[in-house]
């Protein structure tokens, strides 16, 4: 269904995309979709929660994982790539977040699915599946344990100007043609610079 929700992210926005459609591409009667999702937005959050999970594991297979500074630079690093593949789907993220006015909860993907889905990485089950949010809570709870920032740091304060860079700068890199990996980066890195944090790459 996942890959169903993508293809159709190639040529319409979230709003265009029919559940009926998504069925037929699937393969699977709409009765059996409302089995999984109450609703369309329901099958985006599921997404994000893939999406979430493979920024994870791309950070553990990097190497990334164990600092603060090197799992933020791996959830930068691997949407922009993989952005590259259809910018669209990041957008429309964006634009459904900001959107949406309530809190929707997505069910947790289970150790079956995790497994059908990186059977060759170990230790997949752990692995953070949260989305933005949870991924840069948990880069700042590693930096606050590895003393990466200063202790005086406001870390609130600074998990939301991380968040505002995710998703502020893909607008601005969309909009004036330019690369959004070298946009981020090189915000991320002004951020954690002026937060008194070291980069390591």
């Amino acid at each position: 269904m996942v890959l169903a929700f993508l293809s159709e992210f190639e040529s319409k926005d979230f709003d265009s995309i029919k559940i009926k459609n998504l069925c037929e591409i699937a393969e699977v009667s709409e009765p059996t979709f409302y089995n999984y999702f109450s609703e369309k937005g329901d099958l985006l959050l599921h997404y994000i929660q893939i999406w979430g999970l493979q920024v994870s594991a791309f950070a553990k297979e990097m190497k990334l994982s164990e600092s603060g500074w090197g799992l933020l630079s791996a959830l930068f690093r691997y949407t922009a790539k993989e952005s590259k593949k259809n910018p669209r789907i990041l957008l429309e993220i964006i634009s459904f977040q900001a959107k949406n006015k309530r809190t929707l909860k997505q069910s947790k993907l289970t150790g079956a699915e995790r497994v059908l889905l990186f059977p060759n990485t170990a230790g997949i089950e752990e692995l953070n599946a949260d989305g933005v949010e949870g991924i840069i809570q948990n880069a700042l709870s590693i930096a606050a344990k590895n003393g990466e920032l200063s202790e005086s740091t406001d870390w609130k304060s600074f998990g939301m100007v991380l968040g505002s860079c995710f998703f502020g700068v893909p607008i601005l890199a969309f909009q004036l043609n330019q690369n959004l990996e070298k946009l981020w980066l090189d915000s991320l890195s002004y951020l954690w610079r002026g937060a008194g944090g070291i980069t390591k790459e």
